[in-house]
Formats: C-alpha cells, structure tokens, sequence
C-alpha cells in the first residue's frame, strides 16, 4: 500500500520528470523534499520494488569521475494505483522483480568455484520462465556466473563494451557477442560452455524482438549485474 509520505516522493519525481523529460537523480528529489540524499534513495528503492518506478544507469560525463553510472529513476507508466486503492503492480513487474533479486543475489559474493553449481541451478530455473525479458536476464547472469570463474578482467571487457554502447539495443547486443566469444574459448575448459553458446546465440536473436522499452531494463539490469560480479 502506498503511505503518504512515498506518495509525496513519487509525486516529486514524477513532476521533476515532466518538467525535464529525462531520468531523475534521488539527490535532486532530496533536495526538493529537502531531506537527506540517504533517506530519498531509501524511499525510491522502495518505490521501485512496489512497481512505480525503475532505475536506470546513466554513464556520468562529469571531468572528475569519467565513465562512472549513476543510479537514477524514472516513474513507470504501467504503475499500480497511487490513490491508496491497494492497487497492484502487473503480473510482469512482480515477476521481474523477484527474478531481478533472484539473479544479483545469485551473483552477490559468488566464488569461482561454485560457478559450475550456480549456473546448473539458474539453468534448471530458467527453464521454467516463460517471459522473454526475465529468460534474457537469466542468461544474462548464466554468462556473468562463467565469466566469474576466469577472473575480474573478462567481467571488465564485457563492461567495457557495454559502456561503449550509444543505445541499450547495441549495448546488449555487444556484451553478449563478448560473452559468446568468450563463451567459445572456454570451451576447452568447460563442456558447459557450448550450452551457454548457444543460449547465447538465442539470446541475441531475441533481443532484436524486444522493444525498447525492454532493451532499457535489460541493459540496466545488466550494468547492475556487472557491479554485483565484480
């Protein structure tokens, strides 16, 4: 149920982000609200997870920290009632944000060593996903779980080719045909790594069906995951 006093955050951002049209930083809603940076972050995240808003990753321009992503939301225009109805959020936006916690949870404190055990385990889950944007991020998270085992600079270059990237759809498009080669030189090492090839091969194909909407949360989950395996 959504209380007063997160109504009052999400009626903030959602009139910073009319006024501006681009995503909204949670310093400038604790500015506005004028509460602690802290405390606005706090609340957006709980917005977020009851389905109003979605957080992106914005690439910082700033001279003095070059290439660093900030964390910023924008309001969700399929969100449940804010009237104070008991509205819900869709039946995706559970289901995402479930998986979401599933799979950077997964990634969260993994060790190279279980990344053969974790991988079987997310494969075995994913195949009983039938959303196509919740299977990509498990696939996502397969390739990041491997790319753990050889070590922080194959996370790196498939960061890296992400942060090149001048839209989500080309960004997505260049981790995962990183992975798909990386994925192909393990395979020496690791008989697994052909079923991830061709996952990953069937990811790419399905990236060209989503729309882009869908492009923007995959590739914001995947800048999340990055910093996770990392």
């Amino acid at each position: 149920m959504l209380t007063g006093r997160r109504r009052q955050f999400l009626d903030k951002i959602r009139k910073l982000y009319r006024e501006t049209g681009a995503p909204v930083h949670y310093i400038t809603v604790a500015e506005g609200l004028q509460v602690s940076k802290w405390t606005a972050y706090d609340v957006l995240l709980e917005l977020e997870k009851e389905g109003f808003l979605e957080r992106q990753y914005i690439v910082n321009s700033n001279e003095k920290s070059p290439g660093r992503s900030m964390v910023m939301f924008v309001p969700v225009t399929a969100a449940p009632d804010a009237g104070g109805n008991g509205g819900s959020p869709p039946a995706f936006s559970l289901d995402w944000q479930q998986a979401r916690t599933r799979l950077l949870d997964a990634l969260s404190n993994l060790l190279p060593r279980e990344a053969g055990r974790v991988a079987g385990e997310l494969l075995q889950e994913m195949s009983k996903k039938n959303h196509p944007v919740i299977t990509s991020a498990y696939t996502l998270t397969i390739l990041l779980v491997y790319l753990k085992s050889l070590g922080k600079r194959a996370l790196q270059v498939v960061r890296n080719a992400l942060q090149k990237a001048p839209r989500p759809e080309a960004g997505l498009f260049l981790a995962t045909g990183t992975g798909l080669g990386l994925a192909v030189n393990m395979l020496s090492q690791n008989p697994l790594a052909g079923q991830l090839a061709g996952y990953l091969n069937r990811l790419q194909e399905q990236i060209g069906k989503l729309s882009g909407g869908e492009h923007k949360l995959l590739a914001d989950f995947l800048h999340e995951a990055l910093e996770r395996a990392i």
